[in-house]
């Protein structure tokens, strides 16, 4: 009796294959990725070709939501040749990233798009993997389907009114201060919580304890995927709720609202209501 001693590829090596060759639309693509990491993401391993490219578009993009950069999605997507080329097209993803930087598809060269796809993005893939995979379900693998159709890269996430609204407000700061902390109060957060459903508190360095909820749970969602992140339970509160439960806390407590994974992502990704913001609003709330 021969047995094979081929050892099988981990995951976290077998995910960065995807982006090889003419991306998402290579020949094979299920093979590429192997039975570890199809399992991991939920693909059953007799899956048809479309289905396995839905649920792969899917879990990058959740990873992708993470990142604020305005240029990352071009450049993401350009990598995995989604909205870049014709899907038969198997020009590498250098050749990609030139035509697009050729182009003026995006305000960088193409070394930097290259460093932000290889030492920033796909290391946030590898982390998410650690974590446990949220479910597909719903419209998410309709609206796959329809941007593959389509070759075009992903739209925003389509959340409830309020949260969408409310991250938008956030992402972009287009709103005045005041109505942006209005829909926070007045509206559903979610985030890790403790065995009673108290919000769980995190230590920032220097810059003390903070409650970090997210406006949708698709936002949360995709968070713990890029960190890792092992929450045991998570709550659902309104924004007021969280106000009056960090106000309430021994130590001066900040909210952090849709918090970053990436270092430096800035204000244009978070809003951080701190302690004194904090203890302002709990004596309106």
């Amino acid at each position: 009796m021969v047995t094979s001693t081929r050892k099988r590829k981990k995951p976290e090596d077998s995910v960065l294959g995807i982006h090889k060759r003419n991306g998402i639309w290579q020949d094979g693509l299920a093979a590429v990725m192997g039975p570890e990491l199809l399992e991991r993401w939920g693909i059953a391993e007799d899956a048809e070709a479309s289905r396995v490219r839905e649920i792969v578009l899917l879990r990058l993009n959740r990873v992708l939501d993470q990142f604020p950069k305005p240029e990352m999605p071009v450049i993401v997507w350009t990598a995995y040749n989604l909205g870049a080329a014709s899907p038969g097209e198997e020009s590498g993803v250098v050749r990609r990233l030139e035509r697009l930087v050729g182009r003026g598809g995006v305000e960088c060269s193409v070394r930097t798009c290259a460093r932000r796809f290889n030492d920033i993005f796909l290391p946030a893939v590898v982390r998410s993997l650690s974590a446990e995979q949220s479910a597909i379900t719903g419209e998410d693998p309709a609206r796959a389907s329809r941007w593959l159709a389509g070759n075009i890269r992903p739209g925003p996430p389509e959340t409830a009114a309020v949260a969408s609204g409310l991250s938008t407000a956030i992402r972009r700061l287009r709103s005045p201060m005041e109505p942006v902390v209005k829909m926070f109060l007045d509206g559903p957060v979610h985030g890790p919580a403790d065995a009673a459903g108290v919000p769980l508190a995190a230590k920032l360095d220097t810059r003390g304890e903070w409650l970090c909820v997210f406006t949708g749970e698709r936002l949360l969602a995709a968070y713990r995927e890029s960190t890792g992140a092992d929450w045991s339970r998570i709550g659902r509160w309104t924004g007021r709720d969280v106000v009056r439960m960090a106000a309430g806390r021994i130590f001066p407590t900040g909210v952090l609202i849709d918090p970053s994974p990436v270092l430096g992502a800035g204000a244009d990704a978070t809003l951080p209501l701190p302690p004194e913001e904090i203890a302002r609003l709990a004596r309106e709330c």
